[in-house]
């Protein structure tokens, strides 16, 4: 950048050179381009003195009492040499003063670093590891996972929290928790802590900065919910359906609810057109879909009433707060898991004994079925089978994040072996083609929430 003493002495550099008569008129004669090129020089001065939030005499002083250069420059100019750090940096960037910290927590900082392609996809999951809980992280580029405890058990000042969620007992606090995403951050919806605790009730919030790697504890939602749909829409929250954990009878909700992250607050939507309980949730283009789910999930007496699949999925409009007309789903069985891959919605279906893989094209409003995952069958899919599906670019990421393929195809009579714990299936949805990933790490036991972050 041009400092502002050059931009002052324009003029004079143009009146101290010696002209010839021959330049003379030939400047004469082209008085009006002249116009033109002095009016250019002044709006360049305007222009350069508005980039400064100090006038010159301010910089000299500053700079005589040793303030560094950098701290001077505008605040648009500082976010453009900040954007361009790698990510490790970042932590340590935000600890060097109070200007730097929120120029780097401002959502225009995450949407430059997006424009100048600084961000990289990472697969986040959680879950127990048997004595507590745990994460693995899950690089596309080297194609290779790295686990780490990043629920630390050491208690802390100002995180004595986190040792609820850790122990043999606590295992299972991730299992019904959704995860929602919203720029660098994860927010774990729906998370258990101890049955002691008496601060935040049955479930929490628990948010996760993949940039500084700090947990915080956010505010816990208004019905404590299980089994429920989840996603992220124009930096909010929205979550739907599933089943009380405090009514002892599981029947399922019609409630829909929105989190706001800047006031930490959960505020109310306008309810389902139906309950749906065990339903999975995904956004596209600011329409929040529901997708199937069981009718039912009651407990009359010492009697649990029968699943019913609902072959169905329900329409939320965020903009107008209001539910669309339901659409059907073709696909049969059970929807067990579901990601977005840009207008395009994924699902694997559960048909009992085996796993079938369906597009939707929302914009279309089209079906179509894909070749099913490479998974040996038949398969006896129950409780103790379960997958997730996310998007890292134009594939589709199908994890196992709980149960034993193995055990189960002994028990249906088959021996093959070799699809252990942890199986990672890829879908490329230009080439339409699978393949298999590095296993998710065998500390992670009971994965549940797992999910993708640009960051």
């Amino acid at each position: 950048m041009v400092p502002f003493e050059c931009c002052t002495q324009l003029q004079d550099i143009d009146t101290s050179f010696t002209i010839s008569s021959e330049a003379l008129m030939k400047k004469c004669t082209s008085s009006r381009c002249g116009s033109k090129k002095a009016g250019s020089r002044r709006a360049l001065r305007r222009l350069m003195k508005a980039c400064w939030t100090h006038p010159p005499l301010e910089i000299n002083r500053l700079l005589s009492q040793g303030t560094p250069s950098l701290h001077l420059l505008p605040d648009d100019v500082l976010l453009e040499c900040l954007a361009r750090l790698p990510r490790p940096s970042l932590q340590n960037a935000m600890l060097v003063c109070q200007k730097w910290r929120s120029i780097v927590q401002a959502p225009e900082f995450y949407e430059q670093r997006w424009r100048i392609s600084m961000l990289e996809p990472l697969l986040f999951v959680f879950g127990g590891s048997g004595s507590g809980l745990a994460s693995a992280v899950y690089c596309t580029r080297s194609g290779k996972w790295r686990a780490a405890s990043v629920f630390s058990p050491q208690v802390t000042a100002g995180n004595e929290w986190l040792a609820e969620y850790h122990g043999v007992d606590h295992a299972q606090s991730l299992l019904h928790a959704q995860p929602a995403v919203l720029n660098h951050r994860i927010f774990i919806v729906g998370a258990i802590p101890s049955h002691n605790s008496k601060l935040w009730g049955p479930d929490s919030t628990i948010m996760y900065d993949s940039w500084t790697k700090t947990l915080c504890r956010r505010a816990p939602m208004l019905v404590p919910r299980k089994k429920f749909a989840c996603c992220a829409i124009d930096g909010r929250i929205l979550v739907a359906g599933g089943a009380n954990r405090r009514d002892p009878s599981r029947d399922a909700l019609m409630d829909a609810e929105e989190y706001i992250p800047e006031e930490n607050l959960w505020r109310p939507l306008a309810s389902m057109p139906r309950k749906r309980y065990g339903c999975l949730g995904v956004a596209v283009n600011g329409i929040f879909y529901v997708v199937g789910g069981l009718k039912s999930s009651s407990v009359i007496g010492m009697c649990m009433q029968p699943y019913t699949y609902i072959s169905s999925m329900d329409l939320f409009d965020s903009k107008t707060n209001t539910w669309q007309k339901t659409k059907s789903l073709p696909t049969g069985g059970c929807v067990v898991a579901c990601t977005v891959v840009g207008s395009c919605i994924y699902m694997l279906s559960s048909h009992a004994v085996e796993l079938s893989f369906w597009n939707y094209d929302t914009q279309q409003d089209m079906w179509s079925r894909i070749r099913a995952p490479p998974i040996p069958s038949p398969l006896r899919l129950d409780n103790r089978l379960k997958f997730s599906c996310v998007t890292v670019g134009k594939s589709v990421y199908i994890i196992q994040v709980g149960g034993s393929i193995d055990d189960l195809l002994r028990r249906s009579g088959r021996h093959t072996r070799g699809l252990k714990e942890g199986l990672v299936l890829i879908y490329d949805t230009l080439l339409q083609e699978w393949s298999r990933g590095s296993d998710l790490p065998s500390c992670i036991k009971n994965g549940a929430a797992c999910a993708v972050v640009h960051c």
